[in-house]
């Protein structure tokens, strides 16, 4: 599966290889803000993503492992 999305002012990509998936996010001037495999994130994890990014992307991306 491979999904890319528009959350404000950021660009997702979430991809599932195998048993691991994989969030890139880019922000609006196309700089790489993150590149990591969330299977198993922790609280912690989710809670410097949504420093980094907004909470809008963080829902968004465990909506999807939800779904996975």
């Amino acid at each position: 599966m491979n999904t890319m999305f528009k959350a404000g002012d950021f660009f997702v990509r979430f991809r599932v290889q195998g048993e691991r998936p994989k969030v890139t996010i880019w922000n609006q001037n196309g700089t790489k803000i993150v590149s990591e495999f969330v299977g198993g994130a922790t609280d912690s994890f989710w809670a410097q993503l949504a420093k980094l990014t907004s909470q809008d992307v963080v829902d968004q991306i465990q909506a999807l492992l939800e779904k996975d």
